[in-house]
């Protein structure tokens, strides 16, 4: 009961009855209409024969008032449903072709919509009072009558033949109905059988494409939808638009499905390596402690005063990574908003690295930065690059060797802006290079060199990717890296 076919079907069915109904209306009042203006016609030329074959009519109604009733009767004699009046200019009953009636004394007859009517158009027909049956309405004709060069009186017509309620506007019904029906049974065959054409037409692709979505549904969208396997994706109309949307959707969600089975397995994987990498410090931070308390009686001075330091950096060692943690999670969220701001790349660079001058300088490193004159303002996140940045330098700092040298430098080229830091470290292995920035990576010594568990460098990522850029390294072993965050045009 609720399938498209049986709704269409209904439509359809429904459409014929509303058709029916409304082709037997305009029928009847046309009709109505074409046996309105017949019957006026007919009754219009009769008065005006009347007139034209009696001009002294009004003489001989004053002649003998009584008597000319009489005549007015041999006038209507072969037309029957034709009532003949004679009526004076305020619509009094003067005279009559059939019996006087007694309440004719104050009866009047409404002569303004002969009035108007005659004087609107002269052929169209007029409906207006019937005298012998007050209140009722009918088809009525009527033509001046003259006496001296002035209009007396009236000659006035009702044609009973036109009545509504009659036996000939009920045939007329009839026919008209007969005829609606007949006509609308056709329209709704020829409808029905079209419509079964039309859901045919339509419902064998929309069958094809049912069988499509289930069969992605039982594969949990695993499917590698393609063109031949959704059918009509050629067609030009609605039914190959709508193919083409549920390919483009089925894909889609195919592809986030991988991206989702993908971030589970990186939760997973970060899962292990938080575990690993939280254990071997706080293990050690443990022991170091358990070595003070249990030994404190024996150990001297030196020695408390190393295995502390120890302690400490383990700790230091956990709050970075914890830290790292917080802030990628930050970065991650869905809600996180950046709040760019244009800004002067190159003073905001200069603030980073003026902060790690002295570190530099313990470590016996130059540090330097270059950047051209004239930069236009950049709008970024400025927090945002200032830990990216420190990040790249933490990490060059660390892995250059006394008497090395790391260059900070932002270049400007036709895609945008980007910020560069180089180092004359041992480079990265060319294994470690394609997922350098993977969080929580490690592949080789030199990788384990670069950052804490492989955080600060994925943070980098990040923050280049909320600004619509891209994060990249350029190494080769032996000779140095050169991180970059590359910012695009107008960022």
């Amino acid at each position: 009961m609720r399938s498209l076919r049986f709704r269409v079907l209904a439509l359809v069915a429904g459409f014929g009855f509303v058709m029916a109904v409304l082709l037997a209306s305009i029928m009847f009042q046309s009709v109505r209409g074409y046996y309105m203006d017949l019957m006026y016609e007919k009754t219009a030329g009769f008065v005006q024969r009347v007139a034209e074959m009696h001009p002294e009519i009004w003489q001989a109604y004053q002649g003998d008032p009584e008597a000319f009733g009489a005549q007015l009767r041999a006038f209507t004699l072969y037309s029957p449903n034709t009532g003949l009046y004679l009526l004076d200019n305020e619509g009094r009953v003067l005279a009559t072709a059939g019996e006087n009636r007694s309440s004719w004394s104050n009866y009047r007859v409404d002569l303004a919509p002969v009035t108007q009517g005659l004087a609107r158009n002269p052929v169209a027909p007029i409906v207006s009072d019937d005298p012998d049956r007050e209140g009722h309405k009918c088809l009525v004709a009527a033509q001046p009558v003259m006496s001296g060069g002035e209009q007396v009186g009236w000659l006035y017509v009702v044609s009973r033949a036109s009545d509504l309620d009659g036996v000939a506007p009920g045939l007329l019904k009839s026919y008209a109905v007969r005829t609606a029906v007949t006509v609308s049974l056709m329209t709704l065959a020829i409808g029905v059988l079209l419509t079964i054409a039309m859901i045919t037409l339509l419902t064998r692709p929309l069958i094809g494409l049912t069988r499509v979505v289930e069969r992605v549904k039982d594969s949990g969208f695993a499917e590698d939808l393609c063109g031949s396997m959704v059918p009509n994706c050629g067609r030009d109309d609605e039914i190959g638009r709508l193919s083409r949307t549920f390919r483009d959707t089925f894909e889609r969600l195919r592809l986030e499905m991988h991206r989702v089975q993908q971030t589970d397995a990186r939760r997973r994987e970060m899962v292990a390596s938080v575990s690993h990498d939280l254990r071997t410090p706080l293990t050690a931070l443990i022991g170091q402690l358990d070595t003070i308390r249990i030994k404190a009686d024996v150990l001297s001075s030196d020695e408390q005063r190393e295995l502390f330091v120890r302690a400490s950096q383990n700790a230091q060692h956990l709050k970075r990574l914890t830290d790292a943690l917080a802030e990628l999670a930050r970065l991650d969220s869905p809600d996180f908003e950046t709040h760019p701001e244009p800004i002067a790349i190159g003073e905001l660079v200069d603030d980073v690295v003026q902060r790690f001058a002295a570190r530099a300088a313990t470590a016996g490193l130059e540090l330097s930065l270059d950047y051209p004159d004239g930069l236009p303002l950049t709008s970024v996140d400025a927090a945002l690059i200032e830990r990216a940045l420190s990040n790249l330098l933490d990490n060059a700092l660390r892995v250059t060797p006394s008497g090395g040298k790391v260059q900070v430098s932002v270049v400007r080229d036709d895609s945008g802006m980007r910020v560069e830091v180089a180092d004359t470290g041992p480079g990265v292995a060319p294994e470690d290079q394609a997922r350098v920035f993977d969080r929580f990576y490690q592949a080789s010594r030199h990788r384990e060199q670069r950052g804490t568990a492989g955080l600060g460098l994925a943070i980098v990522k990040r923050v280049a990717e909320l600004h619509g850029g891209q994060a990249g390294l350029r190494s080769r072993p032996g000779q140095g890296s050169t991180f970059f965050i590359a910012l695009p045009q107008g960022a």
